[in-house]
């Protein structure tokens, strides 16, 4: 006598199959969800690995065009100040500029706009100041109206420069 197998009729089988088929979709749903949203969070980290990186060139050159205005001052008249400057319409840079020995010298020179942008430093040749010393504080930061990056972005240095060379 042969047995037959009522569990599964036609119309259960397809059902079964319907139901696996459906399971294996959201399983594969799942899984391209999940790497759609990795993909999205190591690009965007990229992006301001990228931009901080770009901040930071930024700031050292920003140093080295602060250190090159001091050099191309004449004589003893050195910039006060640098007006900040926007680089890539993205990037805001502040340079703020300090000096060691900065005093009035008693030679017969005028700076021009000594009140706002220069200052005088006596010279090498004076025997209490044998060294001049200038601190560059230089500050990238992205403007946040841009939306680059996910979190902003602020970087900031300090720089000590001899500057006994540049004064004559």
């Amino acid at each position: 006598m042969q047995r037959k197998n009522n569990l599964l009729t036609k119309s259960s089988r397809n059902a079964f199959a319907m139901m696996a088929a459906v399971g294996v979709l959201v399983i594969l749903a799942v899984i391209m969800a999940f790497s759609i949203q990795m993909n999205t969070k190591s690009t965007k980290e990229v992006v301001d690995t990228y931009v901080k990186n770009q901040a930071e060139l930024y700031a050292k050159n920003a140093a080295e065009y602060a250190l090159f205005q001091i050099a191309k001052a004449h004589t003893r008249c050195v910039p006060n100040k640098i007006d900040p400057f926007t680089i890539d319409d993205i990037y805001d840079v502040n340079i703020d500029i300090a000096y060691a020995y900065a005093v009035e010298g008693t030679d017969n020179f005028t700076c021009p706009d000594p009140a706002k942008t220069y200052v005088k430093l006596l010279g090498a040749s004076s025997a209490d100041r044998e060294y001049g010393y200038v601190k560059i504080d230089v500050t990238v930061e992205v403007k946040e109206d841009k939306q680059v990056t996910s979190e902003p972005i602020r970087i900031f240095r300090r720089y000590l420069e001899d500057i006994t060379p540049y004064i004559k």
